[in-house]
Order: C-alpha cells, then sequence, then structure tokens
C-alpha cells in the first residue's frame, strides 16, 4: 500500500509538471499571437503612412507644375500652396510644409555679413561665427591656403574627416564633415532648415522665414519685420515697392524678386511613420524624364512631435478645401 501511494505521488507531481509547462508553453504562445498581432498593426499603420507621403508628394509636385506664380507660392481661384514653410494637412492625412529656396540662404553664395549674422542669431558667438564662415570658405574655394580661423587638408586629416572638396556644396550634409560645423548637430539641423546649397542670388522676402529676413535685413527694426510678416500673412505683400517703403532702402531687382523659383524643400509625416521625409524638388518643366525631379532626399525629425492635432490648412486638392486661400484643419 506504502508502495502505491509513493507512486501515486510520483504520478501527481508529474502531472502538475506538465501542467505547469503546457501553461508555460500557451502564455509563451498567447504572447506571440500578441507580439504578431501588434507587429502586423505596425506594419499597417506604416505601410499606410508611407502611402499617404507619396500621395501628398505627388500632388505637391503636381500643383507646383501646374498653377501660376504668385509671390508667396503658386496658385490660381480653386486655391494656393503658400511656400513659405506653412503646415499643410492632405486628404490623406499626412503634414507637409513647401519652402522656396528663394527664401533661404544660399551657402555657396550668400554675402559673408549675411551668413555670420544668421549664426549670431541662433546664438554663436561672433568670433565661432567668424571661424565657421571661415571653414566653409577654405572647404568650397579651390586652393589649399588656410583662412586665419579655417581648415584645410592637414587639419581635416587630423580630425579623420574627408575633405576639403574644394568646390561648391552639392548637398547641405556636407556640413556635417566640416570642423566647427559638426560640433553641434541640433544646432545645424536649425541651420540647415534655413540655407541652401543653391547657388542662385535672388532672394524673395514673400517665402523667407523670420530668421532670414532677419539675417538679410539687420539694421531693420523688429516693426519693420513684422510689417512684411504682416503683410504676407495676408497676402497683401505684392512688390518691391511696398517693400521699399517700409524698409526706405533701394532692392535691386537682380537681388530681390517676389515670385518662387523652381526649386524648393517638401518635408512631408504621416501617422505610422518614425521620422519625417524631406525632399529637394525641382521644377523641369522642359525636362525629358519629367516635369519634375528629386534632386535629394533624407529623413528628418517628424513634423508634428505631440499626439495632439495640429492646426494646418486643408491642401488646395483636398475635398475639404472651401476657399481659394484654403481652410484651416483643426
Amino acid at each position: 500500500m506504502k508502495a502505491r501511494r509513493q507512486q501515486s505521488g510520483y504520478v501527481l507531481l508529474m502531472v502538475l509538471g506538465a501542467l505547469a509547462v503546457m501553461a508555460l508553453v500557451v502564455q509563451r504562445f498567447a504572447q506571440r499571437n500578441d507580439e504578431l498581432r501588434r507587429n502586423a498593426l505596425d506594419f499597417q499603420q506604416y505601410a499606410a503612412g508611407s502611402a499617404a507621403v507619396s500621395s501628398a508628394l505627388a500632388q505637391t509636385a503636381y500643383w507646383m507644375a501646374t498653377r501660376p506664380l504668385l509671390p508667396a507660392g503658386r496658385g490660381d481661384g480653386t486655391g494656393r500652396l503658400r511656400m513659405d514653410g506653412a503646415l499643410y494637412q492632405s486628404a490623406d492625412g499626412a503634414l507637409l510644409r513647401v519652402q522656396d529656396f528663394r527664401g533661404l540662404l544660399s551657402a555657396n553664395g550668400v554675402p559673408r555679413p549675411v551668413l555670420q549674422s544668421l549664426l549670431v542669431q541662433d546664438g554663436v558667438s561672433p568670433a565661432r561665427a567668424q571661424a565657421m564662415v571661415d571653414v566653409l570658405d577654405d572647404y568650397i574655394d579651390t586652393d589649399n591656403l588656410k583662412r586665419l580661423n579655417g581648415a584645410e587638408r592637414a587639419e581635416y586629416r587630423a580630425l579623420g574627416l574627408p575633405g576639403p572638396r574644394n568646390d561648391w556644396l552639392v548637398s547641405l550634409r556636407e556640413l556635417e564633415t566640416m570642423p566647427l560645423w559638426r560640433d553641434e548637430p541640433e544646432r545645424l539641423a536649425r541651420l540647415t532648415a534655413l540655407l541652401t546649397p543653391d547657388v542662385g542670388h535672388l532672394f524673395n522676402p514673400a517665402t523667407a522665414p523670420e530668421a532670414t529676413l532677419r539675417a538679410m535685413f539687420p539694421l531693420m527694426a523688429r516693426a519693420q519685420i513684422d510689417q512684411v510678416l504682416m503683410l504676407r500673412a495676408r497676402d497683401q505683400l505684392l512688390d518691391l515697392r511696398q517693400l521699399r517703403q517700409i524698409f526706405a532702402m533701394p532692392l535691386d531687382e537682380d537681388d530681390y524678386i517676389l515670385f518662387p523659383g523652381n526649386d524648393a524643400r517638401v518635408t512631408l509625416w504621416a501617422p505610422g511613420l518614425p521620422r519625417a521625409l524631406e525632399y529637394n524638388l525641382r521644377l523641369t518643366p522642359a525636362g525629358e524624364l519629367g516635369p519634375w525631379v528629386i534632386t535629394e532626399q533624407h529623413s528628418t525629425k517628424r513634423l508634428n512631435l505631440s499626439d495632439e492635432a495640429p492646426r494646418a490648412l486643408a491642401f488646395p486638392l483636398s475635398p475639404s478645401v472651401s476657399s481659394a486661400t484654403g481652410s484651416v484643419v483643426p
């Protein structure tokens, strides 16, 4: 009888052990199924976000290639697209900004006092701003003569960096390989949003961010800059005569223009994407490959960093647009 009781105890332990193992297997299986469902949902959201961004980019390029020029963008009686960095939302929920290159400063050709003014405005000390300009100029000039605070091949080699390339910047990402410029990534990200590698020199005050306006006109009072921004917001900045009156200074038509150019930076993001996508878009109406071309593409910070719905203008091709100016999407 005692042996039987011992055997029953062993069987009970084995059954309990088997049940415990089965419970662990079932739990792991359930966790695995939950993980697969989450991954499938994340993939669906990513795919939907990618599709929304792709559609918004195509609509933006189409609008820019087919609508007449306005001082601050492109549009007609059915709507307008501002190219001054205004936030838009497409019918598919994608957020986008379009920034005319003429409203930015050319890293290759902007007058160096203007570039220094932009750097100082961002909090860079005057001495460091001068050194950063020297580094940039040594990078793009064609000689090996080092400026006072610049950097030539020996300095790059000592830091384990490629360069200088001794030619125009093709991409602003080259700034990430330059001494001083690369030292503060967050500041560099802010600055590159205000710069362009374009070698054109025409400046459009109607599409310029406030920071580039202040850098271009450092002697203007805040009230004068604010007046220009107010007129722009009301679509009442129509010709250079108004700017000449506000600034009380001559503005040469060889240097200033109130129409966007053929190059723009388009930044897009949609829910489901971890980062925004940034495209340099060039209109090529007589091009063999089509009316536009993407010259550069990068990822960047998402346009909406909070979970709250942003206030954005409805994209002009969206069904929700009810007027020529576009309605606000809450």
